[in-house]
């Protein structure tokens, strides 16, 4: 599964060492920091992900819930790109 949010894009899938977790991955440490404790954040290498952390389905589960209470726009492709502009004009 590809997940999109405002805090960025990661992939969830089956864990290789244990069926019964998650092995949530992404390109950028801040996105997976922003859900999760940072201790627990390792280097994935992959070519299309950097880096990952495994969970339980509960935690996914209740991670899941906190980001859908967040959501507060009606589009989100205009909430991304007020984003950009925002972000653009700070690094100018």
């Amino acid at each position: 599964m590809i997940i999109n949010s405002l805090l960025g894009s990661f992939s969830v899938v089956s864990s290789v060492q244990n069926h019964d977790k998650l092995c949530i991955k992404s390109k950028s440490k801040e996105v997976l920091m922003h859900m999760f404790d940072e201790k627990r954040i390792t280097n994935y290498e992959s070519m299309d992900y950097n880096y990952s952390i495994e969970v339980c389905k509960q935690e996914f589960a209740h991670t899941m819930i906190i980001l859908i209470k967040e959501v507060n726009y009606p589009d989100f492709i205009q909430e991304i790109s007020e984003m950009e502009i925002s972000k653009n004009k700070v690094m100018a």
